[in-house]
């Protein structure tokens, strides 16, 4: 759905600015960056050295310098096609949408670098490994190298601030040099401090790129001209066109308990939302709001009386800013990606996506009448299903419709909420879908099961008490008196296909069918294989 730009294309941008001269800072941050500045231990892909797992000040820095909303100050991140966690955390957490791929040097443009960059002929200063000592970087002016040691940890808190000031010193005021960077993590934080002190040069983190002018061995295995990444032309979604804000609505009624950990799944999203909401519905012995917890919402209200499951919904069309919008219910704890999952389905096809899926059977909803999809039932594509409960992650415009012309539907007030919103969707043709949930991957998942199955069988659950009548006469309504049309009627053919693989039916034979045969790549030290497996027997073919 959302406009693409493509990594050959950026490449000729980024070189056109350096060609003619312009000033700009350009600074790299892809998995390695993130790792460190989440407090993830992360091996340098040359071994020679190790970051904590902890934050470090290298990570506290790193994350500082993504704060710069400047015209002429650009950030290469990974991209969605090699790392979409990464991608999405980046996107949501800088304050710009100047943005760019951290491959841009290399991969399927490594080739046109390696024949352009030696026409480059201006002065620069070069900040780089130790070992491009009095080596020739292209046809380059080397005014000066400055030396970057292996241990980028160790080197960033005891040797880079003098480094520092010493370009500083050296260089600080003087205009229209480039400067060529390749000091790994370290990069940005260094052009940061170089750009802030003096904007009108041009900094540039080439990172590895530059390898070959130095190293005697390929280090990274885009070099191979057969490895898959020296063929992967990367694409990201056009940052000026894209838009990923999100506000997220939690809920209090009777589970004070689950409110502190729910907001730390939120806090720590991959995607991490705009704004935090809450809204509290009111109870005869009303539940306090944990003080410590009141902060680190944008906004909270509080109603004095019992309005039922539908008011959430109309406090996040009046009250969420974002484009988009995810209602939690208050007994759902989700994985750490899940708004970043539903945001990559909403990008490849518009519609509401959910934790869980109902399916329901001859136009029926009761116990016995409907097969339930996500993290009840793992399914790794996204599902086409009537209606979703316990999230919902949709437009926030798209709010208004729940609340055209449904006051019968209303008067339900404790449930009927979920299959009406997707019913006024369906009346603009917009479907709904429960997001893929792996079953490797949970993190993907909108509600972990663990807490699924204690918070959602406890004594506040609707269905506890005894709520299947009224949900079932509600979705008799709908479809009856409004039209509401199933995915069964609609659509036999998918319909039979989902709940065959809900039965373990398709998956059965999935299972047999690869016993017998299948064929699979296998990759392992940058090297690619084809795994062919007959009866049992793995048959390995080397590819490059």
């Amino acid at each position: 759905m959302g406009d693409k730009i493509f990594l050959d294309k950026e490449f000729d941008k980024f070189w056109t600015k350096i060609e003619n001269g312009e000033n700009f800072a350009l600074m790299r941050n892809a998995d390695g960056e993130r790792a460190i500045m989440c407090g993830q231990a992360v091996a340098a892909q040359e071994g020679n050295w190790k970051s904590p797992d902890f934050v470090s000040q290298l990570g506290k820095d790193i994350y500082s310098s993504l704060m710069i909303n400047e015209p002429n100050v650009f950030y290469a991140l990974s991209c969605p096609c090699c790392d979409n966690e990464a991608y999405y955390w980046y996107l949501s957490r800088i304050k710009t949408q100047n943005v760019t791929f951290a491959n841009l040097w290399i991969n399927a443009n490594y080739p046109k670098f390696k024949r352009v960059f030696p026409t480059l002929k201006r002065d620069a200063i070069l900040i780089a490994n130790f070992r491009a000592k009095n080596h020739k970087i292209g046809n380059l002016n080397i005014l000066r190298h400055y030396e970057i040691d292996d241990d980028c940890i160790s080197f960033w808190e005891n040797q880079a601030p003098q480094m520092i000031q010493q370009i500083k010193n050296d260089f600080g005021d003087k205009n229209d040099l480039l400067y060529v960077v390749s000091a790994g993590p370290m990069s940005g934080p260094i052009i940061e401090r170089l750009y802030k002190n003096n904007p009108n040069n041009c900094y540039v983190d080439f990172g590895s790129s530059i390898d070959i002018y130095y190293r005697e061995n390929i280090s990274r295995p885009y070099m191979h001209p057969d490895n898959i990444y020296a063929k992967r032309n990367c694409w990201m979604y056009d940052p000026y066109k894209t838009d990923l804000d999100v506000s997220v609505i939690l809920t209090l009624y009777k589970r004070p308990e689950c409110l502190e950990r729910q907001l730390e799944a939120i806090e720590n999203q991959s995607l991490k939302p705009k704004e935090i909401l809450l809204y509290q519905d009111g109870t005869g012995d009303m539940v306090k709001i944990p003080e410590h917890l009141k902060e680190r919402f944008n906004l909270i209200e509080i109603s004095p009386e019992n309005k039922g499951v539908w008011e959430r919904f109309n406090f996040a069309r009046k009250s969420a800013k974002s484009k988009y919008v995810c209602i939690f219910d208050d007994d759902t704890i989700p994985g750490h990606r899940w708004l970043e999952n539903c945001m990559t389905e909403m990008l490849k096809q518009e519609g509401l996506y959910g934790t869980i899926g109902i399916l329901c059977t001859k136009n029926k909803y009761g116990p016995d009448t409907h097969a339930r999809i996500g993290w009840h039932n793992p399914y790794d594509k996204a599902a086409m299903v009537d209606f979703v409960g316990h999230s919902w992650f949709l437009k926030t415009q798209w709010l208004d419709y729940m609340f055209e012309n449904t006051e019968e539907m209303q008067k339900y007030k404790i449930c009927a909420e979920d299959m009406t919103l997707s019913f006024k969707l369906q009346e603009k043709g917009i479907k709904t879908f429960v997001a893929p949930h792996p079953a490797d991957n949970k993190d993907l998942w909108g509600s972990l099961l663990e807490y699924a199955l204690k918070f959602g069988d406890d004594n506040n659950s609707l269905f506890i008490n005894n709520g299947w009548p009224k949900m079932s006469e509600a979705f008799d309504k709908l479809v009856k008196k409004y039209g509401f049309k199933t995915v069964e009627q609609s659509d036999k053919k998918y319909y039979q296909k989902l709940t065959d693989y809900l039965s373990g039916k398709v998956r059965k034979r999935k299972s047999f069918l690869k016993q017998i045969f299948s064929v699979k790549n296998e990759y392992s030290n940058n090297k690619k294989r084809k795994v062919i497996t007959i009866l049992g027997v793995k048959i390995k073919i080397k590819l490059n």
